[in-house]
């Protein structure tokens, strides 16, 4: 197997990390982009999304810290 295929974050460092990366992409890009499709794509849209991202990141942070004890488990029984 390749080194670092299939790693996830060992310290608190590679963590945060992580989470920032994954949350940015998931809150800040993805998250106003679903927002404009389903309305329609104008500024006064985009503000309305902004006021309900602090709360989306909060929520993707909580997901990720979550997911990560039972991803290592997997992990540790798939190698």
């Amino acid at each position: 197997m390749k080194k670092g295929y299939m790693q996830l974050p060992h310290n608190v460092h590679e963590t945060m990390i992580f989470m920032g990366i994954v949350s940015i992409i998931s809150v800040n890009i993805i998250a106003p982009l679903i927002s404009m499709f389903e309305t329609s794509f104008s500024w006064h849209n985009y503000l309305m999304t902004l006021s309900i991202i602090p709360f989306m990141w909060m929520a993707v942070i909580i997901i990720v810290l979550l997911a990560q004890k039972p991803a290592t488990v997997l992990k540790k029984s798939i190698c």
